[in-house]
């Protein structure tokens, strides 16, 4: 089961608008990463730059025509979080519906609005309460046409009970 108690969205955040330093850095080091372009390409982006996020990182391809997206990678936490590890598989084969759905969703504005979308969550997933911040940004071979989005899923604090 999954349910949206409160969901926040920013687009295009500001210094202010993080909660947790470490998605801030993670969006300061995308920004630095553009030099010059409206996005910076998934080979601008070192992995080794982003270590102690790599495991709440996931990378997702966009596909046109039909649009549809595939989990390229997943951190170690987020693979965890879902009980199964979701790298190669397309987002209409997640089990969840209701949480495929939102992110189906939102990388579908991602791609029509390609710009840093910051998310403030709280969801009920398995009979537990999460708070979260997402942070989602695009990426584009070309700087401009969304073909991976990466995603830093940080969460505020053990789930508690229904």
């Amino acid at each position: 089961m999954l349910a949206t108690a409160h969901s926040r969205l920013i687009w295009d955040p500001g210094p202010d608008d993080f909660r947790f330093p470490l998605v801030a850095e993670i969006h300061r080091y995308w920004q630095d990463q553009r030099r010059g372009r409206r996005l910076p390409a998934r080979a601008d982006i070192d992995p080794m730059a982003m270590r102690v996020a790599l495991g709440n990182i996931a990378l997702i391809e966009v596909h046109y025509e039909p649009l549809r997206f595939r989990i390229r990678l997943a951190g170690t936490y987020q693979a965890t979080r879902l009980g199964m590890d979701p790298t190669g598989k397309w987002l209409d084969e997640l089990p969840t519906p209701e949480y495929r759905d939102l992110l189906v969703s939102r990388l579908k504005e991602i791609v029509a609005r390609p710009e840093p979308l910051l998310a403030h969550n709280r969801q009920m997933m398995d009979d537990h309460w999460y708070d979260y911040e997402a942070l989602w940004l695009p990426l584009a071979n070309d700087g401009e046409t969304v073909d991976m989005v990466m995603a830093c899923q940080i969460f505020a604090d053990a789930p508690q009970g229904g």
